[in-house]
């Protein structure tokens, strides 16, 4: 690995701006030298290092007296500087939660862009309370040390009033405000998963700052239910093995089958939810994993399904890559729930109750209704504890009706196999945005192309999306 070039503070600065400069159709104008950035280099894992900074914004811009929080970045400039720069990939993980200067997303990320980073500078973005960004730190929800409804409490508690402000829309804002502050003129944003819900969010606010936008694996955030994930599980697990040899007959009549022998034993399906409803991530593989531990299963040997959706070990892995806290927050805050987040939590528990009984009770078959929708494997009860929001409310990161202007290019990205995000999903995304084109990777599920960087079609597909815009 070459060593780093030593830059005084004070030069890295402005050779940032310079480099940064778009093209003459999107010219950037220089911030003032005392609003720059200090920027210092930092190691994220690959042979070429980033340089990193930050900036400070308002928790929350309504209320300017809740003070500031720290917004962090790492910049990579172009491989090729003896040549005009052709734009900036702005890009940031999904969750909520991850960090984007973390190893695991910069590599992968790195790998899919990197023909397309010659010519092109990339601002990786920790979204406020992640990584860098002075992140939110709930020891008991990130350790998994108590009850999760206590440990939600808890982390509630801990961040007080502040936490109104851990919001998609602020967010998207705090990007603006990194944008401006290096100097930079229109820019490519990638986003995965939650990611992409952000872009969207992003291009609300700000869509004269988007050259062109790629949501991976996209979120619509409208539906309280997640009614398409169930099916999309289900048509996922058919797809997979109707493609494998070693996968024969129906393998949701299977899975049937397992449940009904699970509910006469009384036996809790929590453990077959949590795998169905996650095994977009690593499709087709978990798929083929399930459906080989449901025939053992039925065959009378069950150790390896009980393997599969055994729980795995308490927490939520390293903070600095993940902050749970920070995915509590933005989730209770921003996502649509089954109650009224205004109403007390006696109503919240009512209104809860009578959502569920708005479905049929077979609407989540081979799961009971109660039994798919109040399972912590579903993950739509984490919020029945979170504080109100302020008076006045929170501002939705994208609004119902909202359709963006036709300024800039979009492409939507979905897993034909994917049931973390369904392709049923980006197409509701792609209703709001008439410049997008959908592509669904054929066999792949949950943004193959971060997993799978050197086999994915997708990886193709974004390369040639960044260059012919």
């Amino acid at each position: 690995m070459k060593a780093p070039r030593q830059w005084s503070v004070a030069l890295l600065a402005l050779v940032v701006v310079a480099l940064f400069a778009a093209p003459a159709e999107a010219t950037p104008s220089t911030p003032p030298a005392a609003s720059r950035p200090k920027l210092h280099s930092c190691d994220l894992g690959l042979p070429r290092p980033f340089e990193c900074g930050h900036i400070e914004v308002p928790i929350r811009r309504a209320e300017p007296g809740l003070g500031t929080t720290k917004v962090a970045f790492a910049v990579r400039m172009r491989a090729d500087r003896g040549q005009a720069s052709l734009g900036t990939i702005m890009a940031m993980d999904g969750g909520p939660g991850y960090a984007s200067t973390a190893a695991p997303f910069a590599r992968s990320l790195v790998a899919v862009l990197s023909p397309q980073l010659r010519r092109r500078d990339l601002v990786l973005f920790d979204e406020r309370g992640t990584g860098r960004s002075e992140v939110v730190d709930c020891p008991d929800l990130q350790q998994g040390l108590v009850q999760e409804p206590i440990a939600i409490g808890e982390c509630a508690n801990q961040l007080g009033t502040r936490a109104a402000g851990y919001t998609t829309a602020e967010a998207a804002d705090d990007l603006e405000a990194v944008r401006q502050a290096l100097g930079l003129g229109r820019v490519y944003f990638y986003g995965d998963s939650y990611g992409t819900l952000f872009g969207q969010a992003f291009a609300v606010r700000h869509a004269d700052s988007l050259r062109g936008l790629i949501l991976d694996s996209a979120y619509p955030a409208n539906d309280p239910y997640y009614r398409t994930l169930l099916p999309a599980g289900l048509n996922g697990l058919r797809v997979s093995c109707r493609r494998s040899p070693d996968c024969p007959g129906d393998p949701v009549a299977r899975l049937s089958r397992v449940v009904h022998r699970f509910h006469a034993a009384k036996r809790s399906t929590e453990g077959l939810i949590g795998f169905l409803l996650e095994a977009g991530t690593l499709a087709p593989r978990s798929y083929l994993a399930l459906d080989e531990g449901d025939r053992r299963f039925l065959a009378g040997e069950p150790r390896r399904l009980n393997r599969l959706i055994a729980p795995g070990p308490a927490g939520h892995g390293e903070l600095s890559e993940f902050s749970y806290g920070l995915e509590t927050a933005v989730t209770c805050n921003d996502y649509p729930l089954l109650w009224d987040p205004a109403a007390r939590i006696d109503q919240r528990v009512r209104q809860l109750s009578a959502s569920v009984k708005r479905l049929p009770r077979d609407y989540f078959a081979p799961f009971g209704r109660s039994e798919y929708l109040l399972s912590s494997a579903a993950h739509l009860t984490n919020c029945l504890y979170w504080p109100a929001p302020p008076p006045g409310g929170l501002e939705r990161p994208v609004p119902g009706r909202w359709r963006a202007p036709k300024t800039f290019p979009t492409l939507i990205l979905a897993g034909q196999v994917d049931d973390v995000t369904s392709v049923q999903e980006a197409r509701e995304v792609q209703a709001r945005f008439p410049r997008s084109r959908l592509y669904v990777v054929p066999d792949r599920g949950h943004v193959s192309s971060l997993y799978f960087p050197f086999r994915s079609p997708a990886v193709g597909v974004i390369r040639h999306f960044i260059a012919a815009n």
